[in-house]
């Protein structure tokens, strides 16, 4: 199984229950069927185009970000120093 398209999915389909959608409602309005949404989960697998269509359906995109910039990102959360105010003087 394919932990980065599972987490995607995972992402996907919570996007969509916090926005009231059903899984079904999910996959009719990504144009797949609910049963292939489903195989899809239980995979771990599936097109690229499929899950942008899924994201698409609720409103997400799919997109690249360099492990670097994510590792530093979260590195800057975890010390507290994502959000800095800037000084006037800078």
């Amino acid at each position: 199984m394919n932990t980065i398209i599972e987490s995607l999915l995972d992402q996907i389909i919570d996007t969509a229950k916090t926005r009231g959608m059903t899984q079904a409602e999910l996959a009719g309005k990504a144009g797949i069927s609910p049963v292939g949404l489903s195989k899809a989960r239980h995979r771990g697998d599936l097109r690229a185009s499929t899950l942008a269509r899924l994201a698409a359906a609720v409103d997400l995109e799919l997109t690249l970000t360099p492990a670097r910039r994510r590792q530093r990102a979260a590195e800057a959360i975890r010390a507290g120093n994502f959000f800095k105010l800037k000084d006037e003087d800078d």
